[in-house]
């Protein structure tokens, strides 16, 4: 398997665990949301820097900000479902 893909797995998994820990303890997905885009540009930078020292070559920092992007869909999509569950809660509410 390629090296990439499992760094690519192994940051995605770790920055939704940390989603995951940050909305337990504050119950809210819209923090949650941010703190992943936040890892976004921070993995990102982890990624560039990695990819360029293990490979020397200026070209692998596209490695980071490919990751980065995952990322940052990552954070738009859970961004999303906070806003259908508010959504949901409102409807519920009424009814």
């Amino acid at each position: 398997m390629n090296i990439f893909i499992v760094a690519y797995v192994v940051f995605i998994v770790t920055a939704n665990l940390i989603g995951l820990l940050i909305f337990k303890k504050s119950r809210n997905l819209y923090l949650a949301a941010l703190v992943i885009f936040i890892q976004a540009g921070v993995f990102g930078v982890i990624g560039v820097v990695w990819a360029v020292v293990v490979f020397e070559d200026g070209f692998s920092a596209f490695f980071g900000f490919n990751l980065a992007a995952y990322l940052f869909y990552n954070s738009i999509l859970v961004l999303f479902l906070a806003l259908v569950v508010s959504i949901i809660k409102k409807v519920k509410k009424h009814w």
